[in-house]
């Protein structure tokens, strides 16, 4: 593929890259608002369930909750919590939420991280409507990636070179987990 800036003082003015694929010159510009309202009229011809996953209540797609649940983990004895629960990106229309945790650097590698994780999602799709939850890991987080993978996570997809660290870049992973495979799963309950 050939990438080209047109000459001429007109083009100029639309900044835009020409871009040379063989039969066709295809182009990049800044969308305008004329552009915009094609955009926009684009959208007539699908229902907007086909474009979107997000929630939507009257024909209208609607933000996503912006409430942020965090549970504390503590333990008997010990003044400092034991590790940070949270759940976000709450989904009503999917039954779905993202969740973030955090084991206290001092606690780790004492099994705590497990038990913490179960008990709140064993909470979560005891006691909610949620259908799925899945959170976001990098690839160097080998404690995260192996405890969401023991407790039965699967490995949704990859985001390479997404989690900038030492100025490296590392692939991030998605795990998510279902209603439906935790409940038959040995941490279900326990």
């Amino acid at each position: 593929m050939n990438y080209f800036n047109p000459s001429g003082e007109h083009l100029k003015k639309l900044d835009f890259l020409l871009v040379d694929v063989g039969e066709l010159i295809m182009w990049l510009e800044r969308a305008t608002a004329q552009h915009q309202r094609s955009f926009k009229d684009w959208g007539k011809f699908d229902r907007i369930e086909t474009k979107t996953c997000r929630p939507i209540i009257d024909g209208q797609r609607i933000t996503i909750s912006d409430k942020t649940i965090i549970f504390a983990f503590l333990i008997d004895g010990l003044e400092e919590p034991v590790g940070r629960f949270r759940y976000f990106d709450i989904n009503p229309r999917n039954r779905s939420a993202e969740f973030g945790y955090t084991i206290n650097p001092k606690l780790r590698n004492q099994g705590l991280g497990t038990k913490m994780l179960i008990t709140a999602i064993d909470y979560l799709l005891t006691t909610t409507e949620l259908n799925k939850l899945y959170c976001q890991t990098a690839a160097f987080n080998i404690g995260s990636v192996k405890l969401l993978e023991k407790l039965g996570f699967h490995r949704d997809g990859i985001l390479r070179e997404h989690h900038e660290l030492d100025g490296k870049l590392w692939d991030d992973y998605i795990y998510s987990i279902l209603r439906s495979e935790w409940e038959i799963s040995k941490f279900f309950n326990n």
